[in-house]
């Protein structure tokens, strides 16, 4: 903690850099675009007012989102560290830094084992017939519906049950039929979770481990620690293809997905605008979250991803980039989805709001179930699990990406030995991902997911902003910026002094309030977690901001080893950066013989010893 990070004069070098610009934007894409830009915005969207939703939403990304995307960007480049090197800039302050990383480790276990379930639907999408599609396998029950199958029965206003059609002569017989039939379970759903998942009836059921699933979950630690083993050298090639390659699939897929009956009606549904939901402060509370959490800040991985940039990178122009294309992804999307369950409405004869989803209801239940009536289900099954793997796997890279930058600006000599270090940050995030493969599995994942990525989240971004624009100071990081691009962006640095300062902190307190008030238990499909799982998920929320001050008070501890002075002095002196454990390389310099000189300049108010 305090009195590390203590680096080489040549640490950008011996850290890595990016070969050129574009690995770089193409690897902050791979990583704020994500599974949530086609399964969570669409919805988000079609529930608080369909186009009316853009107004709050825009509004958010330039008062929210790409405040807070810039100031980690900006930060993470100028020091060439990853979170916890780059928070030694206060160091009472570094526990933030901790934060990050304990968010980013929660994350990265569970969404492992999402990402594996792409692998398991891409393996099987190669079946004829697919095997979630009918009722007639071991794993359904009485109440499995197949529209395939029901067709013809319901043409000539039957009723189907069970797997049998019962004309009207038949309900005078069985008149509880009809009331069993209202409550039936899509093919998919049952595929997905007596199948896929064997999902237990409770998280206290953890019962046994899930083979298939095991296999695919280590399949994706094996290709995480293949496609980072030298880090951004293999990574920042690897992006070429799984940050570009998805905008092909949604391409084809939206092509697909307009040319299907009931298309229209679905785009219609998804875009119709309703802006009395913009009274509604739950609207502005949901654009808000769509757009702090869509673009990754507080996990520390954007930061760490600008760490690898070159010292006169134009930051500002990569920032705008990203959180532009992040937007449109999202936005894109939304035609993508909702073509196709547009289609799906049509074909039940149903409205498009009967069969909306998110989520993985979305991306394993109601997806599956569309395809199953397109020419080619094989087909388009594959590119659209194709799809969330390589939208996943990004994420995943960057996640890994900055834990192992916080090891490495740690520990610099472990950087020798990178692909054993990566080897056992791999294999042990795999060993501890068998929970999520059990039979529980999906229970924890949807514990983890909801109360490890949720306030506390917001409250490390919150720390962060405060700290940076009123702590280590706005003029501060202006003048870092001015040093790296030329010049102080944006109305000579005042637009983002004012939102630094004073918009975004106030923003970011609103939504934890708005968290804390609408919080609500878990529950899962109905099952609402028991006592004490809803307490270990307030402990895995409360644990990252937690260790903020615990840190700061180690890190005080720790002063009285270098500082002689009072208890207020000492404090002030923890607020500034050490020559000692934050220092910024800048590019050699020539000197006055014309040979280069690399000098260590420091970034705001040196201290001198008592």
């Amino acid at each position: 903690m305090y009195g590390a990070f203590r680096e080489s004069r040549d640490s950008r070098a011996s850290r890595g850099q990016w070969s050129n610009q574009v690995e770089f934007v193409l690897s902050c894409l791979g990583s704020v675009v994500g599974l949530g830009n086609v399964w969570r915005f669409p919805y988000i969207c079609f529930i608080n007012g369909g186009g009316a939703f853009l107004i709050p939403y825009t509004i958010m990304v330039v008062a929210v989102g790409l405040p807070m995307f810039f100031l980690e960007l900006s930060m993470g480049q100028y020091a060439a560290r990853g979170p916890i090197g780059v928070y030694a800039c206060s160091p009472i302050f570094q526990g933030i830094g901790y934060s990050m990383i304990l968010i980013c480790l929660v994350g990265s276990g569970y969404y492992a084992t999402v990402i594996s379930w792409s692998i398991y639907y891409m393996v099987v999408s190669f079946f004829s017939p697919l095997p979630w599609e009918g009722c007639g396998h071991p794993h359904n029950t009485q109440d499995c519906y197949s529209k395939t199958e029901a067709k013809p029965c319901e043409d000539n206003n039957g009723t189907w049950y069970n797997q049998t059609c019962y004309n009207i002569s038949d309900l005078m017989l069985h008149p509880q039929v009809k009331n069993l039939s209202l409550h039936t379970v899509s093919a998919s759903e049952e595929y997905f979770n007596n199948f896929v998942l064997g999902k237990s009836a409770s998280i206290d059921d953890v019962g046994t481990l899930k083979w298939d699933i095991v296999l695919a979950n280590t399949a994706t630690w094996i290709i995480v620690f293949l496609c980072i083993i030298k880090g951004i050298r293999t990574s920042g090639k690897v992006v070429y293809f799984t940050a570009t390659f998805p905008y092909i699939i949604l391409l084809i897929l939206f092509i697909r997905g307009i040319t299907l009956d009931g298309a229209i009606d679905g785009i219609k549904f998804y875009l119709l605008p309703d802006f009395e939901k913009l009274l509604k402060p739950k609207v502005w509370g949901d654009a808000a979250g769509q757009v702090f959490f869509s673009l990754g800040v507080g996990y520390g991985s954007i930061l760490t991803l600008a760490s690898y940039n070159k010292f006169h990178n134009n930051i500002l122009r990569d920032v705008i980039i990203v959180a532009v294309g992040n937007s449109l992804t999202s936005l894109f999307a939304g035609f993508v989805i909702f073509s196709i369950l547009g289609f799906m409405a049509h074909e039940q004869n149903v409205l498009v709001s009967d069969v909306v989803a998110s989520g993985a209801g979305l991306a394993f239940v109601a997806y599956p179930e569309v395809v199953t009536r397109l020419p080619v289900p094989q087909l388009w099954a594959f590119l659209f699990f194709l799809m969330l793997f390589l939208l996943g796997i990004d994420s995943q890279f960057v996640g890994m990406e900055n834990m192992l930058a916080a090891l490495f600006d740690a520990y610099p000599k472990w950087r020798r030995h990178k692909p054993w270090v990566t080897a056992a940050l791999c294999g042990s995030l795999c060993v501890s991902g068998l929970l999520f493969c059990t039979r529980a599995g999906i229970y924890w994942i949807e514990l983890m997911g909801y109360y490890g990525s949720g306030w506390c989240l917001v409250m490390a971004a919150l720390v962060e902003c405060l700290v940076l624009s009123w702590v280590y100071g706005v003029d501060q990081v202006l003048a870092g910026i001015h040093e790296m691009i030329g010049y102080r962006p944006t109305c000579n640095g005042w637009y983002w002094l004012i939102l630094w300062k004073y918009i975004t902190p106030v923003l970011l307190t609103a939504i934890v309030i708005f968290n804390l008030v609408q919080f609500s238990p878990l529950d899962y499909d109905g099952y609402v977690f028991p006592p004490w799982a809803q307490a270990l998920g307030w402990l895995i929320a409360v644990l990252p901001v937690a260790v903020i001050p615990v840190v700061g008070l180690y890190n005080y501890w720790q002063s009285y080893k270098v500082f002689k002075g009072s208890k207020m002095e000492r404090l002030r002196w923890l607020t500034h950066p050490d020559p000692a454990t934050w220092r910024v390389v800048r590019p050699p310099a020539t000197n006055q013989q014309g040979e280069e000189a690399s000098e260590d300049l420091l970034m705001g108010q040196t201290k001198t010893n008592h």
